[in-house]
């Protein structure tokens, strides 16, 4: 979605659009109609009455006329005993190769830390339980740019879809398989069948090999570049996991099946340098829930968006206005109605869903004085009457600051719409790689300048809802976390990521 991912030439674009079509997408198709402090830890067992939902928050900028169900007079309690289903959502776009590989190196790391946990202290009693049964899925953010061709979606129509192991079942990922343009060491070398692998992989404590498992992780995780830049992150974790039926039910036959286990933690992991773009498409609406089309985002004649860019388009619009084309949060995670989306995996159990991202987001993380993460400091000032009115916070309070505390690489911001004063075709970084160094008197918009991310303020609501939402027995779950893409070692990242989703386990 910038101009470092630029590879082609199209005479009937401006100079300007050019320069951000993003070297991802495709073919031509019809227009169709129409820093956190320690884990929480939850009780083994909290009932939570009906009305712990009923009453709790609502929100102004989901979609009108959405009654709230009422939730199962269930007891909450820990997903297991062991059990993990873990979605990893991985940016395929042309800025991502370093990123990704800096992912692998630490993904035996992340399975350690989930079947094998420290003890930090030294108690002879491990942190959190031990992860002893896992399904890990994988994801590409590449759904592709519906009713419309930009070169480098190699499948305009649906891109990967949402299926899991796009290297095995995804229409976009099979024209650019990654062992044929990766170099050497990317991955590994014996892993180079698109049916090598079933559509997820899984762990069992004592019959998998640990290593082995990681080896088979690296696999699957590493999609190399040259998937679509116009990245669809939330989207693609809503369709695996929510449109195709994922369910271990007997007589599912949707391609996802089996995956998600009613008992287990679902733990969701972004990866992604870019903000999620995940327009509508309302062959994919909820039922009941009125949809507004917005896949002629992705057309460069469109004049109804807030810039003739098609990267621009994405960053420059107020959520929830007319020239917004993204499905409302609340589709993915809403605090008054936890029936729906990814906590409607788990009714009555919103401590068993994680949201974890490595993603545009300042290096040092704001906290308030009990550890938590400040969001506000993140995003903006919240509504003061609902502070999950994603549309009504004041994004001009949102950190900006002409340099990372302890860097010297150049301005950064998490503000919306915040163009970059030096670059028409882009807003300010929200982080730029650790310990580069910015150079002012650069050409302007020079893809080689240094590596940066851009704000990701989607991605980091969603991360704060399952945080600080109180949605837990009426209490925030401490399920949601953020940390910043532009490190140059992920090794705490991860760390974090394994405790969170551990904690949630039960012995």
């Amino acid at each position: 979605m910038d101009a470092r991912r630029i590879g082609f030439t199209l005479p009937t674009l401006s100079a300007l659009a050019l320069l951000t079509v993003l070297a991802g997408c495709g073919q031509s198709v019809s227009p169709r109609d129409g820093e956190a402090g320690d884990v929480a830890q939850i009780p083994d067992e909290i009932v939570v009455p009906i009305d712990a939902f009923r009453d709790g928050p609502s929100t102004t900028d989901g979609p009108p006329g959405v009654d709230r169900p009422a939730p199962p007079d269930v007891p909450i309690v820990p997903g297991g005993p062991g059990l993990v289903d873990l979605l990893v959502v991985v940016d395929n776009s042309n800025s991502m190769r370093e990123n990704q590989q800096q992912l692998l190196s630490k993904l035996r790391q992340l399975t350690e830390m989930l079947v094998r946990p420290p003890d930090a202290d030294g108690n002879g009693v491990p942190d959190y339980p031990a992860t002893t049964d896992l399904h890990v899925g994988v994801v590409s953010t590449d759904l592709g740019t519906p009713g419309s061709a930009v070169p480098g979606c190699a499948n305009s129509d649906l891109g990967d879809d949402g299926l899991l192991n796009p290297i095995r079942n995804g229409q976009a990922m099979a024209r650019h398989e990654p062992w044929i343009s990766a170099p050497i060491g990317f991955r590994p070398a014996d892993c180079n069948r698109p049916d090598q692998f079933p559509s997820f992989i899984t762990f069992n404590s004592g019959v998998t090999d640990a290593a082995l498992f990681a080896h088979d992780f690296q696999c699957n995780v590493a999609l190399y570049v040259n998937g679509c830049g116009l990245e669809q992150s939330l989207e693609s974790a809503y369709r695996a996991l929510v449109w195709h039926n994922a369910s271990d039910r007997p007589g599912n036959m949707d391609p996802n099946a089996g995956f998600l286990r009613d008992a287990a933690v679902l733990a969701i992991v972004v990866l992604t340098d870019e903000e999620d773009g995940s327009a509508r498409d309302c062959r994919f609406a909820e039922p009941g829930i009125p949809c507004t089309e917005a896949t002629d985002a992705f057309a460069t004649g469109s004049t109804r968006w807030a810039s003739p860019n098609l990267n621009m388009r994405f960053y420059m619009y107020q959520p929830a206005s007319s020239q917004d084309p993204t499905w409302p949060l609340e589709r993915y995670v809403d605090p008054r109605n936890p029936l729906r989306g990814f906590l409607g995996l788990k009714p009555g159990h919103p401590e068993r869903v994680v949201f974890a991202a490595l993603t545009g987001v300042p290096l040092t993380l704001a906290a308030r004085t009990d550890g938590t993460t400040d969001w506000d400091r993140l995003l903006g000032a919240p509504d003061p009457s609902n502070r999950d009115n994603f549309s009504g916070r004041n994004s001009s309070t949102a950190i900006s600051l002409s340099n990372e505390p302890g860097e010297m690489s150049g301005p950064i911001s998490m503000r919306q719409a915040n163009q970059d004063p030096d670059c028409a075709e882009r807003t300010v970084p929200s982080c730029r790689r650790q310990g580069s160094s910015f150079d002012p008197a650069r050409p302007p918009c020079n893809p080689t300048e240094q590596y940066f991310a851009w704000p990701a303020r989607r991605v980091v609501e969603i991360a704060r809802r399952m945080d600080e939402s109180a949605i837990c027995a009426g209490r925030p779950c401490r399920n949601g976390v953020v940390r910043s893409i532009c490190a140059v070692d992920y090794t705490r990242a991860v760390n974090d990521f394994a405790r969170v989703i551990g904690s949630r386990v039960s012995r």
